[in-house]
Formats: C-alpha cells, structure tokens, sequence
C-alpha cells in the first residue's frame, strides 16, 4: 500500500500506549465533551471537496492515535479509498462494517470514525445532511481520543482558516443541473492532501499535480475497498481510471 499518514502526524508523537479516555461501546459520543457546532459553521462557505478533504484530515488524526495498539490495516486501506472518492467517488467501494467485529477501548473508536467517515465521502448536494454530521462527530471523536487534543484543536483552526482562503464554495444555481448530472464540478475544484500540511506553503496551483501522483500510486490491487479499473469503467466512468486526466 503505498498510503502512509501525513509526516506533519509523525511529528506529532503519539508514542504513549496508555488509553486514558473513558469508552463504552453503548454510550459513545455521549461521553464527549467538545462542542464542534462552531467547526460545522465555520466550514458552511467551503466547497464540498475541501469539507470532505477536511474530514479525511480528521479521520487520519484518530487512526493514528492508535497506530502503536492496532496492527488492523482497515482504517488505513479506508483512508486512502476515501481520498481517492474525494477525487471521484466511483474509485471507492461503500462499505460497512459489522459492528460485533468492532468493540472495544481501540476498535470501538475506530468503527465510529469509519462508520461517520464513509457516508460523508458518498454524500452529494441532494444529501448534505451526511457531510455535516460527519465534520459535527469526526472532531468530537478526535478531540476524545488524541493523547495531545491541544495539537489536534490547533492543526484544525490553520486547516479551517487555510480552505476558507483558498477554497470557497463555489455559486449553485440548482437549475443549471436539475438531473445532478455534473454533481462532480458543483463540488469545487479538487483538493490534495497536502492542503492539510502546517509545513506545507501551500497553494491551489499545484493540486492537480499532487492529485495525479496520488492517483497514481494508489494501491488499488492491495486496497479491498478500491475497484478495479475494469469495475470503474463499467460504472460509466470517464477518462483512465487512476489517471487525473
């Protein structure tokens, strides 16, 4: 699998294997504490692709939390699906997992963050229900789990302020697209990873760029939640599968 979580993570020194946060897999999010309702509101004016790229960028942070206790490549595999569906949705494949495999301290708050992550990726303008709940529960979540949540809460704050500048929704005139058949374009130009990198100078120029090396050394044969490129072209796909063309 050539995915590997953002180095701007490594740094962060998640090293400590003691789980100090209270988890009861019945409860869950009724034992968190953090108000993310002023994140929600925050991100109303970004693009879909930047909302949905911001999620991904929490997700990452509650997989890695746990990379020294859970040797599960799943949340990693998934991960790299969604960044690729947040380049075209027809690269992943919708999954659900099954609850009873998913209990516990460590994999409990891993299902959480698959199970709000995956909907919101598949999200569109006839359902942003989906995509609010998943960026309302992803920093809750983060904020539960994260040894260091300070960290996380100012990661997050340069990360909102940066698609704010960059990445504005863009105009949607509902009756230019009544049969949603360029729901793909009224999303926003696309957004790579590294829009969500502190040490990165960023700048939306070189999206495309990145994006296309991304594309390209995804793991597709290796990932069981990335289709084939024969089971991408029969779901009329255009262009080359995992070629940003």
């Amino acid at each position: 699998m050539a995915y590997s979580i953002p180095d701007y993570l490594l740094a962060v020194g998640f090293e400590d294997p003691r789980l100090r946060y209270k988890w009861d897999d019945w409860r869950a999010s009724l034992d968190f504490a953090y108000d993310s309702s002023d994140i929600v509101a925050r991100l109303a004016g970004v693009s879909m692709h930047a909302k949905l790229a911001v999620g991904i960028g929490i997700y990452e942070w509650i997989v890695w939390r746990f990379r020294i206790v859970s040797e599960d490549r799943v949340p990693l595999q998934i991960a790299e699906a969604a960044w690729c569906a947040n380049i075209n949705r027809k690269y992943m494949e919708y999954v659900e997992l099954p609850r009873s495999e998913w209990l516990g301290i460590v994999r409990g708050p891993l299902w959480c963050g698959i199970t709000w992550l995956v909907p919101m990726v598949f999200s569109g303008d006839n359902d942003p229900e989906e995509c609010e709940s998943g960026l309302a529960y992803l920093p809750r979540l983060a904020m539960h789990v994260v040894p260091k949540p300070e960290l996380f809460e100012a990661w997050m704050n340069q990360v909102i302020e940066r698609v704010i500048r960059f990445h504005s929704r863009p105009p949607d005139d509902p009756f230019e697209d009544l049969f949603s058949e360029h729901e793909e374009e009224r999303r926003g130009p696309l957004v790579a990873r590294e829009m969500l990198n502190p040490r990165v100078n960023y700048s939306p120029e070189t999206d495309r760029r990145l994006i296309s090396n991304f594309l390209r050394s995804s793991d597709y044969q290796g990932n069981p939640f990335l289709l084939s490129p024969e089971q991408i072209l029969n779901s009329e796909f255009i262009g080359t599968p995992y070629v940003l063309d």
